[in-house]
């Protein structure tokens, strides 16, 4: 193998005195050093870990943050009547078929219950 012999040539230098003892004395230290950073890093990691959870919590339960909604007084002395859900079927074909041979209608929507059905949209 080439240059190992220019290897053999060199003069081996030896280590100042007292280097090695300043070395060994200088580990423990720096194991705890170590040490610290690493619990450092497991704390911020835990913290993220435990916001990320949270913030999970929070946008994938909105129930959580629904109110109640609140009933006036008129609302809670009404009387409560059992409401029956009122569908009449209309055919408007013929009227769009009829549009331009009629003058334009005006459909007044008038609530025929006392009770409001959720499945109107107004």
């Amino acid at each position: 193998m080439e240059g190992h012999e220019l290897l053999a040539k060199m003069n081996r230098v030896e280590a100042p005195s007292g280097f090695e003892e300043a070395v060994l004395t200088k580990l423990p230290a720096a194991r705890k050093e170590r040490a610290r950073v690493h619990r450092a890093n497991f704390r911020y990691a835990f913290a993220g870990s435990a916001i990320l959870v949270l913030v999970g919590f929070v946008l994938l339960n909105p129930p959580l943050f629904r109110k109640e909604s609140i009933l006036t007084f008129a609302e809670r002395e009404a009387p409560t009547v059992p409401s029956i859900p009122v569908f009449e079927t209309m055919d408007y074909a013929s009227e769009f078929r009829n549009a331009q041979a009629q003058p334009r209608t005006v459909y007044i929507l008038e609530q025929v219950s006392e009770s409001v059905s959720s499945e109107i949209i107004y």
